[in-house]
């Protein structure tokens, strides 16, 4: 039942491990959920990827150019749990993005792909450009029909040091993705941090300079899941962010901070493009 529901959805990586493998980051998020820990037997781990080859490198960083995935688990879950509870009898939880586990760990723990020097997870097939999800279940390992394995090893990445030796952290105005979602102003010299690096929004250059990600992406790698190549926005205008209906914007990734601060890096990307205009023509 398991299998056939993620093979439905287009997600071809997918694996259990005990709950008592996994790491518990918080035990409150549980709480506020009302799940009983000691019940909880097993985490089954996926893999949702989400590379599209928009034929643009950076702008808008590739996680954030469909709609927002949470949208994408939250449909997920709605329909797909009760299908499993009434199959297995049992109860089932799904996370994304905040979890009670450490989903990075567990993924890896799972056999889904190693953990990178730059703290993501890194599949043989997509790279780092993957979503982690995850269920939370009464089940065990057996019961949902995967094969328990004696011994849970995590492998290391290549540690080549391109990640790090291409992370924008090391010119001393933190994380380049951070800035870009940070509201409020900018000072000069942060306006020419992001412009520096073409983000209007996220960051995507540890991943594009991973090894694995590089080769995933020259094999012309693509999402399988419909959700991720539809209704996609790469390098929207700043007037295409303002004129959109508050219904609709909210739907993206970049709308939880709100409508001026992707504005406002979008213009900087204008601004600059007018100056060099100007200046080629003189």
């Amino acid at each position: 039942m398991i299998y056939d529901i993620f093979h439905e959805n287009g997600i071809e990586y997918f694996s259990a491990i005990p709950f008592s493998e996994c790491r518990l980051i918080s035990e409150e998020l549980l709480s506020r959920r009302g799940i009983e820990k000691e019940k909880i037997k097993s985490a089954v781990l996926f893999l949702v990827p989400y590379y599209v080859d928009d034929g643009v490198e950076r702008g808008i960083s590739v996680y954030a150019r469909a709609k927002d995935y949470h949208i994408f688990f939250d449909e997920f879950y709605k329909k797909n749990i009760p299908l499993l509870e009434e199959h297995y009898g049992a109860r089932f939880y799904g996370f994304a993005d905040k979890s009670a586990i450490s989903e990075v760990g567990a993924a890896a723990k799972a056999g889904l792909g190693v953990i990178g020097d730059n703290f993501l997870i890194i599949n043989e097939k997509y790279g780092s450009f993957v979503f982690i999800g995850e269920l939370l279940t009464e089940c065990s390992v057996e019961e949902l029909g995967f094969q328990k394995r004696e011994e849970y090893k995590v492998e290391g990445c290549l540690h080549c040091g391109a990640c790090k030796k291409s992370c924008p952290m090391s010119e001393g105005f933190g994380c380049l993705s951070a800035l870009t979602q940070r509201k409020g102003e900018l000072t000069k010299e942060e306006e020419d941090f992001i412009l520096r690096h073409g983000y209007s929004w996220g960051c995507d250059i540890c991943s594009l300079v991973c090894p694995y990600t590089k080769k995933a992406i020259e094999r012309k790698i693509s999402t399988p899941v419909k959700f991720f190549r539809e209704d996609r926005m790469v390098s929207p205008s700043p007037e295409e962010i303002e004129e959109m209906e508050k219904s609709e914007f909210n739907l993206r990734a970049f709308s939880w901070r709100g409508r001026k601060t992707i504005v406002r890096n979008l213009k900087l990307f204008e601004e600059k493009s007018i100056q060099e205009a100007k200046d080629a023509d003189k």
